[in-house]
């Protein structure tokens, strides 16, 4: 009913070590799925490989890797080898079932839902060799990941992708290196943006068509040029402005410790507004209490390793920012 890769990875990812498994066959329905996201993973790069092929009979001149592109593959980059380091440590471990969770994400997430929607050409465009080549050695190395697990469909794919003389059940790994965390911050902080942005366009009942204008209050824009054509593009925004006086009515977003301000071109619901930016302000003040509640705790203080207090300040700090952002917000729609 399900294959026999479905059924080791609905097994595998809800059987954590040293406990009993419940068996729920709604895991193998999870597996099932996965299964349909790797394939559609597939047909997509192979549209590209079509297109591009297509377009150098053609004789149609390619250019150089965009900024945009080149931010996108260095951060993919750095977050694959983030997870091949911690999936290397959980199999030594034999903590099989969170191995396989990381790498599920990393395919899921990372790669499907956004590394392949940054990169993705216009329509009608084909995408550039040397991103496609990247794109090609990324899924490569996805499909060694998730071998041990599923290894039927890796092996499947890893030749369908392209012709090889070696088989992916013997081939070595290639080595690890350290990721950079700047660039993983930066691309975290891109998803963030993008999925806040696309949270407002829901609420206000925006149509997928339908542009926006941005308007974002920081202190670094300079953060902004690796990724600012992806996040327009992304958020399907006509413009994108820092640090300008906006007088007209606009939907008002914190991310992080920066404003954004949203112009659309329907009419914008102040009151709707507010009340959310009162659940927000509510909501971080009750984080901020459960925060300071922990760091007032002697017990806490005397046993958490410096790290875990180092976080839970940070937390607080992060949290006075917004809710500080959240009440001048607030101001303003008065």
């Amino acid at each position: 009913q399900y294959g026999a890769d479905a059924v080791r990875f609905g097994i595998m990812i809800s059987s954590p070590a040293g406990n009993d498994l419940l068996f729920d066959e709604s895991s193998l329905e999870q597996g099932k799925h996965f299964n349909n996201k790797l394939w559609n993973a597939l047909k997509l790069v192979k549209m590209w490989e079509e297109k591009l092929i297509s377009d150098k009979q053609e004789n149609n001149p390619k250019g150089t890797v965009s900024e945009a592109n080149h931010f996108a593959i260095t951060w993919f980059e750095n977050r694959l080898n983030e997870v091949k380091n911690d999936v290397e440590i959980l199999m030594r471990q034999f903590r099989l079932s969170e191995a396989l969770k990381s790498i599920y994400s990393l395919i899921w997430d990372d790669f499907c839902s956004w590394y392949l929607e940054w990169v993705k050409p216009e329509y009608g465009s084909a995408i550039d060799q040397k991103v496609y080549d990247k794109t090609v050695g990324y899924f490569d190395d996805l499909l060694q990941l998730l071998h041990p697990f599923m290894p039927f469909i890796t092996e499947e794919i890893f030749h369908l992708l392209k012709e090889r003389k070696e088989d992916l059940m013997v081939k070595q790994y290639a080595p690890v290196f350290v990721p950079n965390n700047e660039n993983l911050k930066t691309g975290l902080k891109l998803k963030e943006l993008i999925t806040t942005l696309r949270d407002a366009r829901n609420k206000i009942n925006l149509k997928p068509k339908e542009t926006i204008s941005l308007f974002i209050e920081t202190s670094d824009e300079k953060s902004y040029e690796v990724f600012q054509s992806i996040l327009v593009k992304q958020v399907n925004a006509d413009s994108l402005s820092f640090n300008q006086k906006i007088d007209d009515p606009t939907v008002t977003l914190v991310v992080g410790n920066e404003k954004i301000f949203v112009k659309c071109a329907i009419e914008i619901d102040t009151e709707a507004q507010r009340e959310q930016l009162l659940k927000d302000l509510n909501y971080y003040k009750g984080f901020l209490m459960s925060v300071e509640k922990k760091l007032n705790n002697e017990r806490f203080m005397l046993n958490a390793k410096p790290e875990i207090i180092d976080l839970e300040q940070k937390k607080k700090h992060d949290a006075e920012e917004k809710i500080n952002l959240l009440e001048v917000s607030l101001q303003a729609l008065r």
